[in-house]
Order: C-alpha cells, then structure tokens, then sequence
C-alpha cells in the first residue's frame, strides 16, 4: 500500500535492510515496530504508512511471529498526519493551490487511505498499541485499526484538527469504540482527554504508570502470543465481523467522500496558506486565537 509522494518503488521498500522511520525488534513471538521521529512528534507520513506496512507484510509470513505491537519513541505517541509538504499524505498539497484542491482526485486519495486502515483492521495476527503519550488527530486511526491498546497515565487523545482541518475518514473508529455522544463531544469540542478518561469510555483497554508500560505491553503480548497464529485470525475474524455486519466499512467509506468535502472548505485552505507563508507555529497560533 504505497502511497503517492513516495519515490521507493515497492519492491525498493520490501527489501530495505533498513528503515528511517521506524525501529523494529522482535522478543521471541513479539515483534515491536517503534515510531521513530521523536523530535518530531511522531507524525504519519507516507513513508512511516509505508515502512508500517512493508513490515507487517513480512511479518504476516513468518511463522515467528505472533503477536505485532505498534509504540512510539520520544513523548508523543503521535500528533496525526504530517502537515509539512514533503510528507504529506496524499497527492495535491493544499498550500500549492489558489482556490481549492480537485475535490475527486482528493476523494480518490482518501480512499487509497481508508485502503490502509481496512487492511491493517484485517490484519490476521493480533496488534497491539502500546501509548506513551499524545495520540492525536490520524494517529487515532492507527489506534483503532489496533486490536487492543494499553496507555500510559500521561497519554491523552483528540482531535484537535477538527476544528479546521477535516476528519480522519474512520473518524478514528470511535463511533464502535466509545458511542455516537462521546464521539460528537470530542468532534465538536476537539478537546483532549487524559488516559483515565479514554479508558472508561473504551477508547482504551488498560492504563499503567507511565513506568510500567513497557513491561506491562511485554507481558500481556508475550500471553497472546503463546496461542497458535490460526487460533487467534479466527478469535480477530469472528470478533471484526460483528462490527463489519453493522456497517462499519460503509460508514469509513463515506467518511472519505466527506473528508474531501470538508477539504473544499475555506478553513482548510486558510491553514495552509498561512503555514506556507508563516509556518507551522504561525498556523496553529492562528487556529488557537479563532478557536480557542
């Protein structure tokens, strides 16, 4: 699943002995795929999506592997897709325009998008997100196609974005995991919660002190992982279809068709123009004098 601004052809991903984005390491039937642009905040660009997907593609083949978590390095978890131009997710930059982006040519990209999450929903093997800290914006995509998600204390969740950006197609999955009045408060709000809180309305499995996340992600993987690879796609399989009986991929898919609708909005474009005449800090000053 390779995504528009990159130039590594596929067969150039799958066979990088190394990656720049993300770290790997594999602890028995564990393998951990790491975040790893910390200074960064860990934003999703098409190459993190990428480096993600060329990983789990091999891991779904080797019989080693039993159980995927996905963490991050540094203090955020991650801030959601990459605002900067040569990162950006889909193929019309929306800073490079004078009016507005072509409104189909941006409903097939976020399609190509809703593409990714599905497959990663689908993925046969268990995923694990492991949060240390701010997951915000798309990053709530990843962590919902995530089959469970164990957080630190001093995570926190959100969709600061809505306010002017758009919305993640899946609307980070939050309509199945926390209800259609949770999930309207954190759109219109945009506010963030604090871990606890994600907790109780089941955006997330479990919180531990920030210290023990690491040895407590270890721990409930190395459990999961002890069960057969097929046992468990079955446990994934009969578990998914519940909620893709409801209407669940239906439902990202028109997601997508309003996200380029949203796209088209005045707010969207006012954003980026100013982040390519100001910056980046300029832009959210901006967004946070207008909306608080």
């Amino acid at each position: 699943m390779l995504f528009y601004a990159t130039t590594i052809s596929a067969r150039e991903v799958r066979h990088m002995s190394e990656f720049t984005m993300i770290l790997t390491e594999q602890d028995d039937r564990v393998l951990t795929i790491t975040l790893n642009r910390p200074d960064d905040l860990n934003p999703l660009s098409w190459q993190v999506l990428n480096e993600i997907d060329s990983v789990l593609d091999r891991a779904l083949r080797d019989d080693s592997v039993g159980v995927i978590v996905i963490g991050a390095a540094g203090k955020a978890f991650s801030t959601g897709y990459d605002l900067r131009e040569a990162h950006w997710i889909t193929s019309q930059y929306p800073a490079n325009f004078d009016d507005h982006v072509d409104i189909r040519k941006d409903r097939d990209d976020v399609h190509v998008i809703v593409d990714y999450w599905m497959k990663l929903w689908r993925y046969p093997k268990p995923l694990i997100a492991k949060v240390q800290g701010d997951c915000l914006s798309g990053a709530g995509e990843l962590l919902g196609v995530c089959d469970l998600a164990i957080v630190s204390e001093h995570a926190r969740f959100g969709h600061p974005a809505g306010r002017d950006l758009g919305i993640p197609p899946s609307i980070m999955f939050w309509p199945m995991l926390i209800g259609y009045r949770k999930t309207k408060e954190l759109l219109y709000t945009s506010r963030l919660i604090p871990a606890h809180e994600a907790q109780q309305i089941g955006m997330v499995n479990e919180v531990v002190p920030h210290d023990q996340l690491d040895e407590r992600v270890a721990k409930t993987a190395a459990h999961i992982a002890r069960a057969p690879s097929d046992n468990l796609s079955i446990l994934k399989e009969v578990s998914n279809t519940w909620f893709e009986n409801m209407g669940m991929e239906p439902s990202v898919r028109r997601g997508a068709d309003l996200d380029a609708i949203y796209h088209q909005f005045e707010s969207f474009k006012d954003f980026f123009r100013t982040l390519r005449k100001d910056g980046v800090k300029a832009a959210f000053k901006k967004r946070r004098e207008r909306f608080g």
